[in-house]
């Protein structure tokens, strides 16, 4: 804790609380209220309206070129586009996040009035797919076996095997209202680190193990899309043409690179980037490849698929192993290793870490190496990601400091430090007026303490 005492002093004028953030302008739940990204319900990264207070803050230029390295659905990317004209580029590991940018690129270059016309000509549709002898299947997980009701399931391989005799941008659209309803039509919810199992799913009739979670109405797969259709009608209908700023040309409204940001950031010339803008993955646990389940084996990934998936996000689970960064440059690896091993107070808390470990204190064993993992990629990362910058350019972060067994990891302040050894200063860290408490099992045994939520500001000298 001294050493994090020190880390505090050190970085005490770069604190600065800023009333114009809120949580839900630093998360997904502004865009709730926004046509497009409110289509599907991804509840992670950030607001629209956030990204475009950055980039008026900070004043980046139009023009420019922006990338957001841990992209999800693109936001950072689409506004930089869209309202700076930026050339943009996201990367993105989940197949998810992707499809629903491929979407969002395809809706750029249609009016409002031809994605009307398709959801109006496929409310109307329904016996033609309902005629249909279906050979789509959904493929589940193991984790997503049973996850609809018999009939629900049925319909949607019918609706999927409709779907490909289809015109190409009517079926791409299609296809994205199916993948927008999967939760609702299903026995899960979303909760955190995994999916909740309604009491009403067929995996509990019969079993000992029961569930007490109701998680209210599970929609009828027809019931689910005519109401997305709908919604998406209400949207256009009342809203100016959603894209008129962004000219209806052929060709992607964004660049999207798929996989992992340790090999696709290295595509980009050095120097080339204007501003980066980001919410990577936080250091809490949070496996994303359970959360959106449902839509992984929707669009096809199998077992293997997600296991390789989990490998090779950012560390940010307990089953991570370390990475090998063998691939990279000679000059990465090394600057990168460096600046993790002299962080000073991440080497005290990781000791700190491992005697509970020993003493057996954690709950579970594999935090250490996750906070190991989450903070040595972050570094090699950080080592990447300056040398793609421009001189003067911004790099801004959303992310979450963290709590494990009373210990507070002030997060902000490391990456920050470690940020400093690739040219990147911090010319502020915006704290939200208002934390985030810490976990429920933390609170039980430490009291609540409230954990600071920040976006920081590095700029390349």
């Amino acid at each position: 804790k001294a050493a994090i005492a020190r880390l505090e002093n050190r970085y005490l004028n770069k604190l600065q609380v800023n009333p114009d953030l809120t949580r839900s302008l630093v998360s997904f739940q502004s865009n709730k209220s926004e046509p497009i990204f409110r289509w599907f319900n991804y509840r992670e990264g950030f607001s629209r309206p956030l990204i475009e207070y950055i980039l008026e803050q900070l004043d980046i230029p139009e023009n420019g070129c922006i990338l957001d390295p841990f992209a999800g659905t693109g936001a950072a990317a689409f506004v930089g586009s869209q309202y700076r004209k930026m050339n943009s580029y996201a990367i993105e590991l989940l197949p998810v996040g992707v499809f629903f940018m491929k979407c969002r690129n395809l809706f750029a270059t249609l009016s409002n009035e031809e994605l009307i016309d398709f959801a109006r000509a496929a409310i109307d549709k329904r016996q033609e797919w309902l005629a249909v002898q279906p050979h789509w299947q959904y493929r589940h997980l193991r984790i997503t076996h049973e996850a609809f009701p018999e009939e629900t399931e049925k319909e949607l391989s019918q609706y999927k095997t409709w779907i490909a005799e289809q015109e190409p941008n009517f079926a791409l659209f299609l296809d994205f209202v199916a993948f927008s309803i999967l939760e609702k039509i299903s026995f899960t919810r979303k909760d955190g680190q995994y999916l909740r199992w309604d009491h009403r799913a067929n995996r509990f009739q019969g079993s000992k193990h029961k569930s007490k979670f109701d998680k209210g109405k599970i929609w009828g797969f027809f019931e689910a899309v005519e109401d997305k259709f709908k919604q998406i009608v209400c949207d256009l209908e009342t809203s100016i043409d959603l894209f008129s700023s962004i000219p209806r040309i052929e060709g992607e409204a964004i660049h999207i690179l798929q996989g992992s940001v340790f090999q696709e950031i290295e595509k980009l010339s050095d120097n080339s980037l204007d501003c980066i803008v980001t919410s990577p993955p936080y250091c809490n646990r949070y496996d994303y490849t359970r959360t959106y389940a449902l839509e992984l084996a929707y669009l096809g990934v199998d077992e293997s698929g997600v296991r390789t998936l989990r490998q090779s996000l950012l560390t940010c689970t307990v089953e991570n192993k370390p990475k090998q960064f063998s691939d990279l440059p000679n000059d990465i690896q090394s600057q990168g290793e460096l600046a993790f091993h002299n962080q000073d107070c991440l080497q005290n808390a990781i000791r700190f870490l491992e005697s509970e470990s020993s003493a057996g204190r954690l709950n579970n064993q594999g935090i250490v190496t996750m906070v190991k993992g989450y903070f040595y990629d972050s570094a090699i990362h950080l080592a990447q990601a300056s040398k793609k910058l421009k001189h003067g350019g911004y790099y801004v972060m959303v992310n979450d400091n963290v709590r494990y067994n009373g210990l507070e990891l002030p997060v902000d302040l490391i990456l920050s430090d470690i940020a400093s050894e690739f040219n990147l200063n911090t010319e502020s860290i915006w704290v939200l007026p208002r934390g985030k408490g810490n976990s429920s099992q933390q609170m039980k045994r430490h009291g609540r303490a409230e954990l600071r939520k920040c976006i920081y500001i590095w700029k390349k000298c």
